[in-house]
């Protein structure tokens, strides 16, 4: 009896679908629980799907020449190894981005019941990441309360560092990187909000909006420029393309411009945001005094000189951050060479390890899913794009298995999504 139904759900890729939905539970949290549910999900689909393989990639799609980009992009990093110096580095490299391959294999044709229930897994993402933000704000209130002599102080300065705060930053995230996790904010709270819409009961509404703004609001805490500039965008680019299909426009664009007034003064007196803004405009102004001498410039600066060093074929997989760091003892930044600090720009960080070619295939799965997107009206997918385009922008998004996890994962969870089906309507 536990035969026959272990192999039925196993042919009906229950299994499959079982651990995606403990994968989207956990994918918050930290990166670290992902190795072995991503083990378990690939078992499970080559034992589901291993008499229909030829099936499933003779279906010619969109989907498959995404898939096809993917691969494309992961053998060439994988070439780079021959011609990196630090091959033991590129082989970790390598190593640690076998989700490039997984997800994109398992996700662009699907079993069934995943197709099914895209809406059951966004919704287990979403809330799994606002339970885990409300643990953050929990905790950061716990180490910020104290007693003295039976009195209760609150105080959300650590007593080591005093200038930093409970509730802020790298310190309130406490178990993953702030730009990842504001990464996964703010996908789950356009979730929410598409939940909100289509949900039919008014407490399936007032429950999945206030989960929305609430994530979105948080976005301010975790203090990532990167996500407190694609929140801003993002809710303007929400709000509009709801506003053009709704027949109450007049609401929306108050509700939104409302909105809009309130969160954008918040943003912006955000500490490190207000401090870019007033570094980035003595740059722009060319004002020596005042000049963007942060660190991402610098590490921008250095990468572009080293791109024109290797333009076709890059520097390799494994010798990204040696070359760097050369680069930086060649201008005395002893404090970015110590930190072996990366180039904090994913289009530079690929071109710099793959040349030439390897910045061709980034740009058309970027190129190919901004098609998809626009063709297929898949409001979700669109905004996943935009997001990560902002994060790319800043950030070396794909360096952890966090990033290439969760950028491979939605890049094709989310093409089965469309504006039928983003959210089912049984809320």
């Amino acid at each position: 009896m536990d035969k026959v139904w272990f192999r039925e759900n196993l042919e009906k890729g229950n299994f499959t679908y079982w651990v995606l939905l403990l994968i989207m539970a956990v994918l918050p949290l930290h990166y670290r629980y992902l190795p072995p549910l991503m083990i378990l999900l690939g078992i499970f689909w080559l034992f589901s799907n291993y008499s229909s393989f030829i099936k499933l990639f003779s279906i010619k799609s969109r989907y498959r020449t995404l898939l096809f980009l993917f691969l494309s992009l992961y053998f060439w990093q994988i070439v780079g190894i021959l011609y990196s110096t630090d091959a033991a580095m590129g082989f970790s490299n390598a190593f640690g981005r076998l989700s490039f391959i997984l997800f994109p294999l398992i996700l662009f044709n699907p079993d069934q019941k995943i197709k099914d229930n895209i809406a059951v897994i966004l919704r287990v993402f979403a809330i799994c990441t606002l339970i885990y933000v409300l643990s953050c704000f929990g905790y950061a209130l716990f180490r910020s309360v104290s007693f003295d002599n039976g009195i209760l102080i609150f105080n959300p300065h650590p007593p080591e560092y005093e200038w930093e705060n409970y509730f802020f930053g790298p310190i309130l995230t406490y178990s993953i990187h702030p730009s990842y996790l504001s990464m996964f904010v703010l996908l789950s709270a356009f979730i929410a909000f598409e939940s909100g819409k289509d949900a039919l009961r008014l407490s399936g509404k007032i429950f999945w909006f206030l989960s929305g703004f609430l994530l979105l609001l948080s976005v301010y805490f975790i203090s990532s420029r990167a996500a407190i500039l694609a929140a801003v965008i993002l809710f303007m680019f929400y709000a509009i393309v709801n506003i053009r299909k709704t027949k109450s426009k007049r609401y929306y664009w108050i509700g939104s411009m409302l909105i809009m007034v309130l969160l954008l003064p918040v943003f912006i007196k955000n500490d490190r945001v207000k401090n870019f803004l007033e570094n980035a405009s003595g740059y722009l102004n060319h004002n020596s005094g005042n000049a963007l001498q942060e660190d991402r410039i610098i590490a921008w600066q250095s990468s572009i000189k080293l791109i024109k060093k290797n333009f076709v074929l890059g520097v390799g997989i494994g010798d990204v951050r040696n070359n760097l760091v050369k680069e930086y003892e060649m201008i005395h930044a002893d404090n970015l060479s110590s930190l072996r600090l990366n180039t904090h720009n994913q289009f530079l960080e690929t071109f710099l390890e793959n040349g030439i070619i390897g910045f061709c295939l980034f740009n058309a799965i970027f190129g190919l899913m901004i098609y998809i997107s626009i063709t297929e009206k898949n409001l979700i997918y669109g905004i996943f794009i935009i997001m990560m385009f902002f994060f790319f922008m800043v950030e070396t998004t794909l360096y952890r298995l966090a990033g290439v996890a969760s950028f491979s994962l939605f890049s094709f969870l989310l093409l089965h999504v469309n504006q039928r089906n983003v959210i089912q309507k049984n809320t």
